[in-house]
């Protein structure tokens, strides 16, 4: 936590900007939004960005300095190095510890100049010939060290044209995060009696697919198709205008034969659901439709994923589906083939507040510091109560 009277956090995704503003005891003071219609319009981010920090401002009437960012785009993912030292005597560990991390560091930012590391998270000690998958305690000298660093990289330019505008609108980044990574931080203490976890995160545009074995990160990546090509899918199968295709999405319910809407309702969806119903929608194709493209996130996903070397099988696998794009599987039941035979599959609805919350506790409980000796414990957080199973066994 800065020394700031608060802490201000910002999901910057590609439709939706999401702000919270915390007190020093972790509650929530603001919690605000603003839809992007045109996400590759530079000023109407900095204008919403302006908006909503005002906006807070004049909520908590106080000035917001500094400000944490999560943010994801197919241009987030990992790199994996191994660094190994031997030494001639015994050594403390302390003493040696954070100078081959910035080695690490460096030889990752000679190899990948484009690139710029948003956070890098060790996966296994070697000490001695001794594995850990936590650092111990207490380490006696050492002659030998190996060191298993996944690295968080994104575009270096991208990441400059997103601290510009924050620093237009007078905000320091204290630190820039992948929402995706943050999220699956704080989900997974929620599964600590499974051993093989995976979040499949539905974006906007892009989809993450990260996994877990025993509580650690193993492997993360982001491929560039998200809910926006569904609904892209509807509109050219359909005839619809975007518009109308992410409506009718967004209405999808299993207990229907037939689309339908609430006539009470006076939201301003309403009419254009009564238009998109008079023209005869049918139920199966759009089912076939989403099924199509869903198939073809999980496909890509994990694609590039040795299923061996990771899991065993699928079948080994919880996967969770998060993101704004997978709200549709709230009420639906869709039959994948039988290849894609996970163990189970959850659906787990997200609020803007739990997503800011997650990168403070992210910020607070699990950034991992060049200079510290030990990692923070991980606090708990209590029982995940909301996911559901959506697939028919």
């Amino acid at each position: 936590m800065n020394k700031d009277n608060h802490l201000a956090i910002i999901d910057f995704g590609s439709n939706k900007l999401r702000l919270c503003v915390f007190d020093n005891n972790s509650s929530n003071l603001f919690l605000g939004s603003k839809n992007i219609s045109q996400n590759d319009d530079l000023e109407e981010y900095s204008n919403s960005i302006n908006f909503l920090i005002r906006d807070a401002e004049s909520k908590i009437s106080n000035h917001l300095k500094n400000i944490i960012v999560l943010n994801d785009s197919p241009d987030i993912y990992s790199i994996d190095l191994s660094i190994k030292k031997i030494f001639d005597q015994q050594i403390n560990f302390e003493d040696i510890y954070s100078s081959v991390i910035l080695e690490a560091n460096q030889l990752i930012k000679n190899c990948y100049a484009t690139k710029k590391i948003i956070h890098f998270i060790i996966k296994k000690y070697v000490i001695n010939e001794k594995e850990y998958l936590d650092l111990p305690h207490e380490i006696s000298g050492i002659t030998s060290l190996i060191l298993e660093i996944k690295f968080i990289c994104f575009s270096y330019e991208k990441y400059e044209n997103i601290l510009e505008l924050f620093k237009k609108n007078s905000l320091n980044v204290l630190d820039f995060y992948s929402t995706s990574l943050v999220k699956s931080f704080k989900y997974i203490n929620f599964f600590k009696d499974n051993k093989f976890v995976g979040f499949l995160d539905i974006g906007f545009e892009r989809t993450t697919i990260i996994l877990f074995i025993n509580q650690k990160l193993q492997f993360l990546q982001n491929i560039p198709i998200g809910g926006n090509h569904i609904s892209k899918d509807i509109s050219n199968i359909m005839k619809l205008s975007l518009h109308e295709s992410e409506a009718l999405k967004k209405t999808f319910n299993k207990s229907e034969i037939d689309f339908s809407y609430d006539e009470t309702n006076n939201d301003e969806n309403s009419d254009l659901i009564k238009k998109i119903i008079k023209k005869n929608i049918s139920i199966d194709l759009l089912k076939k439709v989403v099924l199509a493209r869903i198939e073809e996130i999980i496909e890509l996903s994990f694609k590039d994923i040795s299923i061996s070397e990771y899991i065993g099988s699928k079948e080994n696998l919880i996967l969770n589906l998060i993101g704004s794009g997978s709200k549709l599987f709230n009420k639906n039941t869709l039959h994948l083939e039988d290849k894609y035979n996970f163990k189970e599959i959850n659906f787990y609805e997200e609020n803007d507040s739990e997503i800011c919350q997650a990168g403070l506790e992210f910020e607070k409980n699990f950034k991992d510091k060049f200079f510290q000796k030990f990692k923070k414990k991980q606090k708990k957080i209590g029982f995940f109560q909301k996911f559901f199973n959506f697939f028919d066994k």
